[in-house]
This record gives C-alpha cells, sequence and structure tokens, in this order.
C-alpha cells in the first residue's frame, strides 16, 4: 500500500523547523552543526507528541483521545494461566475484552485488582474468564514500565480474547517517518511543530501557536464524528457476586425495544 501524496513525513517537518529556525531547509547544510540537528529533532518529537496528546486551549482541557490511536488485537489465553503480559506500546483498555462471537460468552468486565485478587482469594477455579483486572509490572527504569492483565476465574482452556487500547507510540525516524492519523493532519502536525520552535527559540506564543489550536480544534471535531453514539445501557448489570451466584453462561436474550423484538 503507497503512502498519500499529501501526507506529511520526518523529513518534511524537520525542513519546516529547520526553515524557521534560520538553518536552511536543505537537510545536507546541517551536517557541519550537529546541535543544530538535535535541536530540529527534540522540536520535531515534542511537536507530534502535543498531537498525539493535545494540551489544554485556552486554559480548558481538551482530553481528547484519538480514535487512531486506538487499535484493536487479541490475546490467547492458556489453560491454568491467569496472568499475561500486555503489548509494550499498551497504555490504557479502551471497553472491555471479547470471547469469539460462535462462544457466545458475555464480554469480560474489568474490575480493580484490589477486587479480582480477592475473587482469587474466595473462590479458587477454572473456568472461562468473566472479569480482569489490568496493573504495572514493577520496573527497574532500565525500559518503560509494562502492564499485565489478570484473568478470574483462570483460564480452563484456550481462549481468543479480542480488546482495544489506547496506544503509546515511537519517535518518528527514517525508518518510520509517518506520523499517525493520517494526511488529513499533516497541516495539524507541521503548525504543532512550528508552535513548539517559536515557543521554545523565540519565547513567544505567536501566529503558529494560533494556528495549531485552531487545527486542533476543528481535527478534534471531525475525529468525533468518527466515532460511536452512545444510547446508553439496556439492561440489568449485576455485581459480580451476583454472577457468581447464579452463574454465567454466556447465553443471549432477546431485547424488546418499542415493540419490536431483536
Amino acid at each position: 500500500m503507497s503512502e498519500s501524496s499529501l501526507s506529511i513525513g520526518y523529513t518534511d517537518l524537520r525542513q519546516e523547523v529547520g526553515g524557521f529556525l534560520g538553518y536552511s531547509r536543505t537537510v545536507a547544510n546541517w551536517a557541519a552543526f550537529p546541535a543544530r540537528i538535535a535541536t530540529i529533532d527534540r522540536t520535531v518529537q515534542s511537536g507530534v507528541r502535543r498531537v498525539y496528546y493535545p494540551p489544554p486551549i485556552n486554559g480548558e482541557t481538551v482530553g481528547h483521545e484519538w480514535s487512531w490511536l486506538r487499535p484493536t488485537t487479541t490475546i490467547a489465553t492458556v489453560a491454568d494461566d491467569g496472568d499475561y503480559d500486555l503489548p509494550d506500546n499498551f497504555g490504557r483498555l479502551v471497553g472491555n475484552l471479547h470471547y469469539a462471537a460462535n462462544l457466545q460468552r458475555s464480554a469480560i468486565s474489568i474490575v480493580s485488582v484490589a477486587d479480582l485478587l480477592d475473587m482469587r482469594s474466595h473462590y479458587d477455579q477454572n473456568d472461562a474468564p468473566r472479569y480482569a483486572a489490568i496493573r504495572y509490572k514493577s520496573s527497574t527504569g532500565t525500559t518503560g514500565q509494562r502492564q499485565e492483565i489478570l484473568f478470574w476465574p483462570e483460564p480452563d482452556a484456550v481462549y481468543t480474547l479480542s480488546y482495544e487500547y489506547e496506544a503509546y507510540s515511537g519517535v518518528l525516524s527514517d525508518t518510520y517517518p509517518y506520523p499517525l492519523g493520517g494526511m488529513q493532519l499533516a497541516e495539524l502536525y507541521i503548525e504543532s511543530c512550528l508552535s513548539v520552535a517559536e515557543q521554545r527559540m523565540n519565547d513567544e506564543v505567536g501566529i503558529h501557536t494560533a494556528q495549531f489550536q485552531a487545527l486542533l480544534v476543528d481535527a478534534i471535531i471531525r475525529d468525533r464524528k468518527r466515532g460511536s453514539r452512545n444510547f446508553g445501557q439496556m439492561g440489568h448489570k449485576e455485581g459480580y457476586e451476583e454472577r457468581i451466584r447464579h452463574g454465567d453462561t454466556g447465553t443471549t436474550y432477546p431485547i424488546t425495544y418499542k415493540g419490536t423484538t431483536y
């Protein structure tokens, strides 16, 4: 699959920053100035981070989570093993974990680590997992801190579970030149990098910062239109003690809405 000719890449962003700082837009001209290369690279990486995790605008918290930072993946359980490492780029789980459709089982709900450990201490059993908890693993600081997921009951067989998560992304480089989000965010990335440059090098909040904020608001509005609509909960939600007592067979039930049964 070829990249859109309108996409912006690592070299393009470096050229924009280099030209703004007066270092020339020609990459070859920087070879004799390693400090300039380092400054340009730091500015570009910071500009990309500001798009991935938007800063407050006019004192108001944006708090937007991009749809394109939420990949879907799977995890395969192993019988009698309740703890599993999550991907290195795992940031946060979005929603629950789901069984394959042919199993007709309810989604695995996320609970606190304390609740899950309490379940394990009171009910030691192996079955299809119904609950899960996520916690950070200990770290020496030689790498970024990783996370793991704990299941209850511990799996009694192999299950393939799908889930959506907020993913961390690595730095841009010649090997991985394209920031996430696609060509529609090209101008946003440019203005983000230039706003970092004008703030850090010129100590000013100028035209590029204003343009970055305007493009950011527009991009967030467009991204929200891509999301699903939430119609609220339809049905009774049981606590985990109640589900343990009654059992969870994964049976599906019809729903009647405005006289129509689905």
